[in-house]
């Protein structure tokens, strides 16, 4: 079974004119479950440690029993 869950945490960003420019890279994480659920969020972070350290703390909120983790950088998506 699949949850997806969309949500953004954006910590700050600006659009400019016309280059949509976002201050922050955006993140595209997957928490998977021993159960074969999975979890999909959107952060925007500085750095890849730091959507990895967010991806962790949305892992842990879920009480569940977490298999693994991935995070993906959208701007190579």
């Amino acid at each position: 079974m699949v949850h997806t869950v969309q949500s953004s945490f954006f910590t700050h960003g600006r659009s400019y004119s016309q280059h949509k420019y976002l201050a922050g890279g955006l993140y595209q994480v997957i928490v998977n479950t021993e159960d074969g659920e999975s979890y999909e969020y959107e952060v925007e972070a500085d750095t890849f440690a730091e959507a990895t350290k967010m991806a962790e703390d949305l892992a842990n909120d879920l009480m569940a029993d977490i298999t693994y983790i991935e995070v993906y950088n959208e701007a190579h998506l």
